[in-house]
């Protein structure tokens, strides 16, 4: 009888081995690295959020940084754009053409960020990876430019390079 059971209860954990193991699936990759410890010291981040994609307030940021790439490159600043709480585009490097988001990553940077789907907010984000200004309203590229220049990070830029915009 010992022997029958012994047999059953390895039959059992053979035959349930597969089912453990698939029951963990791997974690798909987001469209974008947005993980913000992954691009610290290497770029300043600025996030616009909007309650759709037909926002005012989004198509006024849009063009407020419009014409704007050169200085967006000097200053190794991303752009990313989330929409509605599912939605939103990134760029690969400085000046490149918008890419779309995972809707995970669109939620978990509303969620990371504390702006609600209906809200609008623009974010910027140093190279150190912290949150450096928050506003609700459009700001002109120049604004940001300003911020960003005043940081003691991009002082050193600047001096290492002998100017800025």
């Amino acid at each position: 009888m010992h022997r029958v059971l012994c047999g059953v209860l390895c039959a059992c954990i053979v035959a349930l081995g597969p089912i453990v193991v698939m029951a963990d699936p791997p974690t798909l990759p987001d469209s974008v690295d947005s993980r913000l410890h992954n691009h610290r010291w290497a770029h300043r981040l600025l996030f616009v959020f909007a309650a759709s994609d037909s926002s005012e307030r989004l198509a006024r940021q849009e063009e407020a940084l419009a014409d704007h790439d050169a200085g967006g490159r000097e200053r190794d600043l991303l752009l990313l754009t989330v929409t509605g709480r599912h939605h939103g585009t990134h760029r690969t490097a400085p000046g490149a053409d918008p890419r779309p988001l995972t809707k995970a990553t669109a939620r978990r940077l509303r969620d990371r960020f504390g702006v609600p789907p209906r809200a609008s907010r623009i974010v910027l984000v140093g190279k150190d990876g912290t949150e450096k200004r928050r506003d609700a309203e459009p700001i002109p590229a120049r604004s940001h430019f300003d911020t960003i220049d005043a940081m003691p990070m991009r002082q050193r830029e600047m001096r290492e390079e002998g100017g800025g915009e």
